[in-house]
């Protein structure tokens, strides 16, 4: 049975700050307020060297940060907190995101990250995300979703969009359109927090939901949004 497993890992949590920090394509979400965790002093630092130093120096930073005892305390206590709230739900949302994209979970395991940053990325290589000491239990379980599904997605579905002639970025776009599912009837008592997804994509996830409702199959949804972003003015 696919499981996810979950952990603290200082290299990655580093490694998600200086993403952000250096990445303020968010579409169309705040930069600031994604970084506002970072002190003014050392943003200055991560933009001026490249991201491999700015790694090391945050990575410094936030261990130095961890060493006070109230707070390592704090994460460790919510990460039991969520795996336990996480151990309610894992059957149940993976067997309904299964049906949903027409294909068995590709893997058995996920690893989760904690993060003490805001922002939650993921690695489609390794199958890991993140999720953030700083968010509620329900917000983290729908970030779990959110992830995965992409994952999901990505492992089976990938290949066939670039041969449908999509391009990287418009890839990147459309596994974020489809979150909406996240909201649907289908996962209802899984999600307890809406996915909002990026403020950009909110009216292409409008449309696709619309269809949706329409026949609840999977694979038209994929080609009718190839269909809408191919065609997008």
């Amino acid at each position: 049975m696919t499981k996810v497993k979950f952990n603290y890992n200082l290299e990655k949590d580093a490694w998600s700050w200086v993403l952000i920090a250096k990445d303020k394509n968010l579409w169309g979400l705040n930069w600031r307020d994604q970084i506002e965790h970072i002190s003014d002093e050392l943003l200055e630092k991560i933009e001026k060297v490249s991201f491999s130093r700015a790694q090391k120096i945050v990575e410094r930073y936030i261990k130095k940060d961890l060493k006070k005892e109230y707070k390592n305390k704090v994460i460790y206590s919510e990460m039991q907190a969520l795996e336990k709230s996480w151990r309610m739900v894992e059957k149940k949302y993976f067997k309904t995101l299964s049906k949903i994209t027409l294909k068995p979970m590709f893997t058995d395991k996920f690893s989760c990250y904690f993060t003490t940053g805001f922002m939650c990325p993921y690695n489609d290589k390794e199958n890991w995300f993140m999720v953030s000491m700083w968010h509620s239990i329900p917000i983290s379980i729908t970030t779990i979703c959110h992830e995965i599904m992409h994952l999901q997605f990505l492992n089976y579905y990938k290949d066939y969009l670039k041969k449908q002639g999509l391009k990287k970025d418009q890839i990147e776009d459309l596994k974020e359109f489809l979150t909406f599912l996240l909201n649907e009837p289908e996962f209802d008592n899984i999600i307890l927090s809406q996915d909002n997804g990026y403020p950009e994509h909110n009216k292409l996830r409008g449309k696709l939901k619309n269809i949706w409702s329409k026949n609840k199959d999977f694979k038209k949804l994929i080609d009718e949004a190839i269909f809408i972003i191919k065609n997008k003015s």
